[in-house]
């Protein structure tokens, strides 16, 4: 059903006037039929970081919050909208209560009008955000992403923590870095960490699957499971044992695709997967075995 129309626009980053550089970073939205006002905007800046490193942030997240606060004391009044055609003169309306027109690096533009299909007001502005900031989003988890560097660093500040001793290498040390083993004469394969158990060489390695797409996630478990699948006879011959430290992806839909990972790599005998809330007992583990 048709319950009217809906009035919104862009709040812009105009980076440099000269070359057009424009970044939307909020979207004011009025609706006549509630007389309510809304702004919406990303809460971390983050794509504004990578685009334009020395953009003045702290003065547009002031400016935000300002833009918040006058937006609540008008809707608190809405009488004050009633001096406005706001269905018609949006534009108008945000110039004078809000920022005026000019050459600074803050504008309006891109005004428009769409049909109020809904009466759900909070299922539109959820919509309008999904459409103009969920990049946002996706660059933050992307700047976050827990790659094989993070895994692997996290290992060694932990075992660093745990050992008795520093754990570097020396004449009786159980512990090893970037180690090598030798399966054919054509290759070798490097772990970034080894150390002695009771019965087993442990060889470590970080996997990652903190990552955006299931397709890329399933390659990756294929990739390591037809590897550790080859070094099976060689590892059982001498006493190899793999230990994968394992990052999940944080992205909630994915999380489907990682179980499937971790089951398939699961399969081979000699492999053992260690996830991320396991790693201080593990680090423990290598450290206490390291030290003998």
């Amino acid at each position: 059903m048709n319950n009217g129309n809906y009035t919104y626009c862009l709040l812009q980053y105009h980076h440099s006037q000269l070359l057009g550089e424009v970044l939307n970073i909020g979207l004011f939205v009025y609706f006549p039929v509630k007389k309510q006002l809304e702004f919406i905007y990303p809460e971390k800046l983050i794509r504004l970081r990578f685009a334009y490193p020395n953009a003045p942030e702290k003065t547009i997240k002031s400016y935000f919050r300002y833009f918040q606060k006058r937006v609540s004391e008008l809707n608190l009044n809405p009488e004050l909208f009633s001096d406005y055609d706001l269905s018609k003169s949006l534009q108008t309306f945000l110039e004078k209560e809000f920022m005026p027109s000019d050459s600074s690096a803050l504008q309006f533009g891109n005004f428009r009008t769409s049909v109020l299909y809904t009466s759900n007001l909070e299922h539109i502005k959820n919509q309008l955000y999904n459409l103009y900031f969920s990049v946002f989003q996706t660059q933050e988890n992307a700047a976050k992403r827990v790659d094989e560097i993070v895994l692997l660093n996290k290992y060694k500040k932990l075992l660093k923590e745990y050992s008795k001793q520093s754990p570097v290498e020396n004449e009786n040390t159980r512990l090893y870095f970037d180690y090598s083993i030798d399966p054919n004469e054509a290759s070798k394969i490097k772990f970034d960490v080894a150390w002695k158990g009771e019965k087993n060489l442990h060889l470590v390695k970080p996997v990652s699957f903190d990552l955006v797409r299931s397709e890329t996630i399933m390659r990756k478990a294929y990739q390591y499971f037809g590897q550790f699948l080859d070094l099976d006879t060689f590892a059982e011959k001498n006493n190899f044992q793999f230990d994968v430290i394992l990052a999940k992806p944080k992205i909630r839909s994915l999380f489907k695709a990682y179980d499937n990972a971790i089951r398939l790599l699961d399969k081979p005998e000699r492999v053992s997967l260690i996830e991320q809330d396991d790693l201080v007992e593990y680090s423990k583990t290598t450290a206490v075995q390291a030290s003998l």
